[in-house]
């Protein structure tokens, strides 16, 4: 193709360059961009770390609390973590422009209060995730669920032994 051609041809075609970074880019409804998670939402039941496969969020105990750390410097946009969270507490925006001078700015903490067991006195559980269990539960079992995972293994043993009354497991 001569230089006339394809000259003729650049003009007819018009303009396609962005004028990105001056003016915003529009990006589609569905395009995976950052992910927030709502901390009025999440209930620290530990999905979202379960499939993120980076492991760009980590839920981890602190003392009193259950802590779901999201680090962006990780995240590979997947949309994992949105798809397997039951409450729905994490979303994929459509910001794209994460570019920062601070560390800090690709961190997001939710920090979560913990149950402690009626029988130890142990902290298991967030009170959002344990609600959540007990409305899912017959009544009868979610008196079980007060106790840690060692108390509630140890429970129908107790039972049979004679250290119950017999609604306990």
């Amino acid at each position: 193709m001569g230089r006339i051609k394809l000259m003729g041809l650049a003009v007819s075609i018009g303009k396609v360059t962005e004028r990105y970074p001056f003016a915003p880019v529009e990006v589609p409804d569905d395009y995976r961009g950052k992910p927030v998670i709502d901390p009025g939402i999440c209930t620290g039941c530990g999905a979202c770390a379960s499939a993120c496969p980076p492991q760009a969020i980590q839920v981890k105990e602190e003392g009193e609390f259950r802590v779901v750390h999201l680090f962006l410097g990780r995240c590979i946009f997947c949309g994992r973590c949105q798809d397997v969270c039951p409450e729905g507490a994490i979303r994929l925006t459509t910001e794209f422009e994460l570019a920062t001078p601070n560390h800090d700015d690709l961190h997001q903490f939710v920090r979560l209060r913990m149950v402690r067991c009626v029988r130890c006195g142990r902290p298991f559980d967030t009170y959002r995730h344990l609600v959540r269990s007990l409305r899912e539960v017959p009544f009868i079992e979610g008196e079980r669920l007060l106790l840690c995972p060692e108390c509630r293994a140890k429970a129908p043993l107790d039972w049979l032994e004679g250290g119950g009354d017999g609604n306990e497991g």
